[in-house]
């Protein structure tokens, strides 16, 4: 989660996603936790009993469990940050194509 997001609200939001998901009758044994902050997020987890037949059964739960959570999240203007780096190099601006001939960065990483 983004650093001013409300984060009670991210745990009720992510406890009532995964009760919906489930057909659970209450959010009492959704386990959540706030874990630590990232480099640009507060980062969770969640626990939840569930039995399954196999293992890709629980593959198919959590990712059905994580599109949910994505879509409530994005419902929600709640923001799920991505790593963003900055790189400062001073007063040396230079294009890509120049960075690739300085073999400062390999050209495949060019590539979109």
């Amino acid at each position: 989660m983004a650093c001013n997001d409300d984060l009670n609200r991210v745990e009720q939001l992510a406890k009532q996603t995964i009760k919906e998901q489930f057909d659970r009758e209450s959010t009492n044994d959704i386990d959540f936790y706030f874990t630590n902050f990232g480099d640009s997020s507060i980062n969770f987890v969640s626990r939840y009993p569930l039995w399954f037949d196999s293992e890709k059964d629980f593959m198919k739960a959590s990712s059905k469990t994580i599109i949910a959570i994505k879509k409530a999240f994005d419902q929600e203007d709640t923001n799920i940050p991505f790593l963003i780096r900055t790189l400062d190099f001073g007063d040396k601006a230079f294009h890509l194509t120049e960075a690739e001939e300085l073999n400062i960065i390999p050209k495949e990483a060019t590539a979109c």
